[in-house]
């Protein structure tokens, strides 16, 4: 059986910047149930509060980001 990598928030667990989740989402449930589903928040993994302050771009799409201004 294969394993599928998803975000806690798509689970319903209460991991995003606001405090809120995403989910549960029927099929994730039914995957999580069949044992097919590591459950990871990447950002919580690596060391961000919940909650925490939006990590956003105002006013665009990152694009100036990229480009180094």
């Amino acid at each position: 059986m294969h394993k599928i990598l998803v975000s806690r928030c798509l689970l319903g667990h209460r991991v995003r910047y606001d405090g809120g989740a995403s989910g549960p989402f029927d099929q994730l449930a039914n995957w999580l149930q069949e044992g097919r589903v590591v459950a990871l928040c990447p950002e919580v993994a690596g060391g961000l509060p919940t909650p925490r302050a939006a990590a956003e771009i105002p006013g665009g799409q990152g694009l100036q980001v990229l480009e180094g201004k």
